[in-house]
């Protein structure tokens, strides 16, 4: 089952807007829920709660001055705590997805890469060393 949320940032500061599309997934081990709240400068898509294997999806458009980003918090029992990922940064993901998608683990955030058809580039949780 899919949630589907639109953020509706203001649309003034941008000369050639792209939209883009993000699926955020549960990919914890141990039929584990995930509770996920993501939010950028403007919107805040609230708080969700994702069984094992399901998904997130929202969409929004980016802003010309490479300023756009989401972040979300995760947590999920036995986490330990809240967990930060900035899971879209226009100065690295802009040209990496126009759909993004991403996949969380215990140890962190990984990305869909098109070109291997995997979610290959893993990153630790902001603020944790990898």
């Amino acid at each position: 089952m899919n949630d589907v949320a639109t953020a509706k940032a203001d649309h003034a500061d941008r000369i050639l807007p792209l939209k883009k599309k993000m699926t955020v997934i549960n990919g914890l081990e141990g039929n584990l829920q995930l509770t996920v709240h993501c939010k950028s400068k403007d919107d805040d898509l609230g708080v969700r709660v994702l069984g094992p294997g399901q998904s997130f999806y929202f969409k929004f458009w980016t802003c010309v001055f490479a300023s756009t980003l989401f972040h979300c918090s995760f947590e999920w029992p036995g986490s330990g705590g809240i967990h930060r990922f900035d899971i879209y940064d226009d100065r690295h993901d802009y040209l990496d997805c126009a759909y993004c998608e991403r996949l969380v683990k215990p140890f962190g955030v990984c990305k869909y890469t098109g070109r291997t058809k995997k979610f290959d580039r893993c990153f630790h949780w902001k603020n944790e060393s990898m």
